[in-house]
């Protein structure tokens, strides 16, 4: 139908047309004209896909994002670059995710790091060995130290795209930080013994890390990757999380309002924070739907924002322990469930790198097919 519609269209008029024509010449219409401008050619360009998944419109395919870690390769800033676009072109990717070392936010306040054994680097010594130790965080150069090397590598890869993919920056909730300086299964007792002294450490870490987002996003990021590792209710109290999350968060994003126009709420937990997490003031969600829930409709059902999803990450999704049909029918039903728009296809976490290569290719033959 849309093919047949677009006919009696010059083929200079095809790469030229406005979204409402397009829209038009689908045969479908929009309520308001209050869409910002943007150029389709009969193939949608990357940034034309995300745009129109923002707005819960039609795209000519399923928007797709994956991303991991390339475990002791990524704290080269060139390295990390290059393969990050590698990763975008074999899987001809709409946006990148950047995916800068997990610990990369918090080894200038003296996080002692493992890099041994060709793993992602893990804590190795923490800075907090008593309460008073959080006294001593505070706020520390955003231009300096690991946070340099992150901001070179995406000048890096923003040079090398040129203007042609959707970049987001993976940032850090203050609190996700707090937790790795302090190490595993100690920042609760911290906040409900020493909360006077929790508050004036995550004061400073909020401090540098606005003030990073700020250097990210002049530099040239469509938006961030804003990850909470305590979204979850499991994880932390509603009451903890209104006290020690949310007012850090919010005064992260709430400055992008107007200089951005991507940024993801990525909902690390396994029972979500819904009524505490639903009213950021972000464009899109993305969340563990394969391995903890809720599934890609059930998300729908609670909010009409972009959905990131329907790729499971771990070890035992198809994409290590299947086939090319597991990977395919994972996608398809994805795509089902989402409805078709308001979606981008994507991991609910980190995907394992020991993912087997033809079930990570199969992901765009999938979506291709979909759209066939």
């Amino acid at each position: 139908m849309l093919t047949e519609n677009l006919q009696h269209l010059g083929d200079n008029q095809l790469n030229n047309i406005s979204r409402r024509t397009f829209l038009s010449a689908a045969g479908l219409t929009i309520a308001s004209a209050a869409f910002a401008p943007i150029t389709y050619s009969a193939e949608m360009s990357h940034r034309a896909r995300i745009e129109a998944a923002l707005a819960n419109l039609p795209t000519d395919r399923t928007p797709l994002s994956f991303w991991w870690h390339w475990a002791n390769q990524d704290r080269s800033p060139r390295r990390l670059a290059e393969l990050a676009i590698h990763l975008q072109q074999r899987l001809d990717m709409d946006f990148i995710k950047f995916s800068p070392y997990g610990l990369y936010s918090v080894v200038d306040w003296g996080v002692q790091l493992n890099v041994q054994g060709g793993e992602t680097p893990i804590l190795a010594e923490s800075p907090i060995q008593k309460a008073d130790d959080w006294l001593k965080i505070k706020p520390v150069r955003s231009d300096a130290g690991e946070y340099l090397i992150v901001l070179e590598a995406q000048r890096i890869a923003l040079e090398m795209l040129n203007g042609e993919v959707p970049f987001v920056q993976t940032v850090f909730s203050p609190l996700t930080s707090a937790s790795k300086i302090a190490g595993p299964g100690k920042l609760v007792q911290y906040m409900q013994d020493s909360p006077r002294q929790v508050h004036t450490a995550l004061e400073a870490i909020t401090e540098t890390s606005r003030s990073f987002v700020e250097r990210v996003v002049s530099g040239g990021a469509d938006g961030v990757f804003f990850a909470n590792q305590w979204a979850g209710v499991d994880l932390l109290p509603p009451d903890l999380y209104n006290e020690f999350s949310k007012p850090y968060d919010l005064q992260m994003l709430e400055p992008l309002k107007g200089k951005t126009w991507f940024n993801i709420y990525h909902l690390h937990a396994h029972d979500i924070n819904f009524d505490g997490v639903l009213d950021y003031p972000v464009e899109a969600f993305n969340w563990h739907d394969q391995d903890y829930g809720p599934s890609i409709a059930e998300m729908r059902r609670r909010t009409d924002k972009c959905l990131i999803g329907g790729i499971t990450p771990s070890a035992g999704g198809p994409l290590v322990a299947g086939s090319t049909a597991d990977v395919d029918r994972e996608v398809m039903d994805a795509i089902q469930q989402s409805g078709g728009t308001g979606f981008i296809l994507g991991p609910g976490e980190v995907v394992d790198p020991l993912s087997k290569p033809e079930n990570v290719d199969q992901i765009l033959k999938s979506v291709l097919s979909a759209a066939s």
